[in-house]
């Protein structure tokens, strides 16, 4: 009975060693594959900043050509809207205080939109 005993002691002995074993080697494989997706991204990051690179030149560019079109477009929109806003002022004058209001909130709404617009195109 004690051989039975010392057998199945060692036998429970091997199987948590093999247990363990097998542990270490499913953590280092997994650390392994870690560090090997981590290579690839690096990699995958290197040659997207390089094709970016390629790219940014003549797209910097055509940015800036774009960005001095638009603000002369903006500055000939902005005499555009002082000369209607002083002709439609005196107008604006006469009107009922809601209509009044309605035109203020109106131009603010204008406003807000073009400089959204002027945001994302000159940025």
């Amino acid at each position: 009975m004690a051989d039975i005993r010392r057998d199945f002691n060692r036998t429970a002995e091997d199987l948590a060693r093999v247990g363990k074993d097998a542990a270490y080697v499913a953590i280092g494989l997994g650390v392994v594959g870690f560090q090997r997706a981590q290579v690839a991204r690096r990699e995958l990051m290197s040659q997207l900043s390089a094709t970016r690179g390629d790219l940014e030149g003549p797209l910097g560019d055509a940015r800036k050509e774009f960005g001095k079109a638009w603000q002369h477009f903006d500055r000939a929109l902005s005499e555009l809207i002082e000369k209607a806003d002083a002709t439609l002022d005196p107008l604006a004058e006469r009107l009922p205080s809601e209509a009044k209001e309605a035109i203020k909130q109106a131009r603010a709404a204008r406003d807000k939109v073009r400089s959204k617009v002027s945001d994302q195109l000159v940025a």
